[in-house]
C-alpha cells in the first residue's frame, strides 16, 4: 500500500490553498500528520476565511474531490466577478478544509471508480457483498444470527413472490430497528414484518415510477443503482410514485439498499459528533487571534455531518460564522420548535442559537431532487429520524414550487424547513442575482425552478453564489 499522502492536497484549478483530511467510519482522525501541519499554518498565517465541507453518502475518495473541486471552482469565478470586501480592508484569502468519510461500502482508497462504466457491475457486486456483511452483522448482533442462511439464500434470489417477502422480511425486521407508521395516528408504532415489507416495496415503487420520468446518474442518488435488479409488478407513473399495497415480485437487494440509507446516515452523525466537532473546535483554537470566520458547508448526508459537528455537546471556541446545506439528506423537522409525533424540539435546533452559527443557515431544496422529493420518506422511518432525533404544524405557512411536505419524514433538500419560524425564498436567486433582505436565521432556497435539478446538482453558479453572499455578510 502506497503512504498516505502528508499535508496539503492542492485540486485541480483551485486556486485557494486545499487540505482534506480523512476519518474513519467512529469519527477518529486517519490524518493526524496533516491536521497538526494544518493548524500549525493556520495558527502561523491565518487565512481571510475557511470554508470547511463535507460531502455526502456513496462517494469515494475520487467523487469528493472532484465535488470540492467544481464548487470552488464556481465560487472563485464569482468571487473573481464580484469581488469580496473584508472587514477592515483585508484581502479575500479564503482556505478550504474538505472532510472526507467513508459514505460508502468500498474503501476511499481501494475501491474501484463506480462512475465508470466498466467497473460498475464489479463495484455495484463489491457494494452489495460489504453491505450484506453489515446486514449480517446486525443480526448476529440481534441475536438472530441463526436465521443467516436462508437471508443469504432469499438475497441471491432475482425476485421474491409476496409468501417469500414476508418471510424475508420478518428474517430483516430485528436489524432495522423501530419503525413508524406514518399513515397511523400519531403516534403509532410498527416493528413487525409488513411494516418492513411496506417500506421495500415503497423503495421499489419509487423507482419503477420514476425510472422514466427522473433518469439520474447522481453518484449518491438513494434509489438502486442503474442496472441493478428487477423492476416489475408496480405501476410506474408518469413522474408520481405510489406507496401502498404490495408488489407481486420484489427484489430482494432493495434490503441492502434500505440498510445502507440507514447505515450511513447514523456514520455521519457519528463521524460528525465525534470527529469533525473536534477538528471544527481545533480549527477555531487555531485562529483564535485573528477570530477567522469558518463557514460550514455540507452535502445530502454531509449537512448531518455538519449538523452533528455544529451542535455537539462541547462548546465552540465561537460561533461557526455561516451554515449552507445544500440537498440535505436530513429531516425537514430538525430545526422544528416541536416535532409533533414526539413534542420535543427538532434534534438540531441547537444550530439556530447565536453561540453554534452566528450569521444564516441557509438550506437550499428542490422538488427535482428525486431522491429526497420522492423516496427518502419512504425509507427513513425509524423513531430516531423524526425529526432527526407535522404536516400541518399551526402557523407554519410556506407553499413554494417544491410544495408542502408529504410526510412526517420528509426530507429538508425535498421541501425545506418547516415549523421552525423559517424564511422561504422562491425562486433562488441565481448567480449574480441580489438576495432579497434574509429575514431570520433559518433560510430556505428553492431551487426548483431550474437551479437544481438533481440531487447531485450542487456545484452551479447558483450554489456557489449562495456561500459567497454568506461570506460577504
Amino acid at each position: 500500500m502506497p503512504a498516505p499522502h502528508i499535508g496539503p492536497l492542492q485540486l485541480p484549478r483551485v486556486q485557494m490553498p486545499t487540505w482534506l483530511l480523512r476519518f474513519d467510519k467512529s469519527g477518529a482522525s486517519i490524518s493526524p500528520q496533516t491536521r497538526a501541519l494544518l493548524l500549525q499554518q493556520l495558527n502561523a498565517s491565518p487565512p481571510s476565511d475557511i470554508v470547511f465541507f463535507s460531502h455526502g453518502w456513496n462517494n469515494d475518495f475520487d467523487d469528493a474531490t472532484e465535488l470540492y473541486a467544481r464548487f470552488l471552482r464556481e465560487y472563485e469565478t464569482l468571487a473573481a466577478h464580484h469581488p469580496l470586501q473584508r472587514p477592515g480592508g483585508v484581502a479575500h484569502t479564503p482556505l478550504f478544509v474538505g472532510v472526507l468519510w467513508p459514505s460508502i461500502w468500498l474503501s476511499l482508497d481501494n475501491g474501484p471508480q463506480i462512475a465508470a462504466a466498466d467497473d460498475a457491475p464489479t463495484a455495484a457486486a463489491a457494494a452489495d457483498d460489504a453491505a450484506r456483511d453489515a446486514l449480517a452483522d446486525a443480526l448476529v448482533a440481534a441475536g438472530v444470527g441463526g436465521s443467516l442462511e436462508r437471508v443469504y439464500a432469499l438475497l441471491e434470489m432475482p425476485q421474491l413472490d409476496q409468501a417469500q417477502a414476508k418471510e424475508f422480511a420478518g428474517l430483516l425486521v430485528p436489524a432495522f430497528g423501530t419503525l413508524v407508521d406514518d399513515e397511523a395516528a400519531a403516534g403509532a408504532r410498527a416493528t413487525d414484518r409488513d411494516a418492513l415489507l411496506e417500506m421495500l416495496n415503497a423503495m421499489q415503487r419509487a423507482q419503477d415510477g420514476g425510472a422514466a420520468a427522473a433518469p439520474t446518474r447522481d453518484i449518491d442518488d438513494f434509489r438502486v443503482p442503474a442496472g441493478g435488479g428487477a423492476s416489475t409488478g408496480g405501476t410506474p407513473g408518469a413522474g408520481g410514485v405510489q406507496t401502498a399495497g404490495l408488489l407481486s415480485k420484489l427484489d430482494p437487494r432493495q434490503a441492502l439498499r434500505l440498510f445502507s440509507v440507514y447505515q450511513m446516515k447514523d456514520r455521519a452523525g457519528t463521524v460528525g459528533a465525534h470527529g469533525v466537532a473536534t477538528l471544527l473546535r481545533d480549527v477555531m483554537a487555531a485562529t483564535a487571534g485573528a477570530a477567522t470566520p469558518v463557514h460550514a458547508v455540507g452535502h445530502s448526508y454531509g449537512c448531518k455531518v455538519m449538523l452533528s459537528a455544529v451542535c455537539a455537546p462541547a462548546q465552540l471556541p465561537r460561533p461557526v460564522q455561516s451554515l449552507l446545506l445544500l440537498q440535505p439528506a436530513v429531516s425537514h423537522l430538525c430545526f422544528a420548535k416541536t416535532v409533533p409525533r414526539i413534542g420535543k424540539p427538532g434534534g438540531y435546533v441547537a444550530a439556530l442559537a447565536d453561540d453554534r452559527v452566528r450569521g444564516p443557515v441557509l438550506c437550499t431544496y428542490s422538488r427535482k431532487d428525486f431522491a429526497l422529493h420522492k423516496t427518502f420518506h419512504l425509507a427513513l422511518r425509524r423513531d430516531s429520524d423524526l425529526g432527526e432525533q407535522d404536516i400541518g404544524i399551526a402557523g407554519d405557512a410556506g407553499g413554494t414550487s417544491a410544495g408542502q411536505p408529504p410526510s412526517t419524514f420528509a426530507a429538508l433538500g425535498g421541501y425545506g424547513p418547516r415549523g421552525a419560524g423559517q424564511t422561504l425564498v422562491d425562486p433562488m436567486p441565481a448567480a449574480g442575482v441580489a438576495y432579497p433582505p434574509l429575514v431570520g436565521k433559518l433560510i430556505g432556497l428553492d431551487g426548483s425552478a431550474g437551479l437544481i435539478d438533481s440531487h447531485g446538482d450542487v456545484t452551479s453558479p447558483a450554489t456557489a453564489w449562495a456561500l459567497h453572499r454568506l461570506v460577504s455578510r
